[in-house]
């Protein structure tokens, strides 16, 4: 049974000098169960206007009671 969906937007926060990446995430919790792909990417792109961010991946991570 599934228990809680959240979403998580990853983005590149900082590039250090010999290129690597340091990559932060926001959380969104108490979203809609049957939260679909495309409405995933077009919430990620309405926060990244709102931020300023721009967000590089969206994980919808499911919590299941076993």
């Amino acid at each position: 049974m599934l228990k809680e969906v959240v979403l998580s937007l990853i983005y590149i926060s900082d590039v250090s000098e010999s290129g690597k990446e340091t990559r932060k995430s926001r959380r969104f919790s108490q979203v809609r169960m049957d939260l679909t792909e495309p409405q995933a990417n077009s919430f990620k792109d309405l926060i990244s206007i709102l931020t300023g961010e721009d967000y590089v991946a969206a994980e919808k991570i499911e919590t299941k009671t076993v």
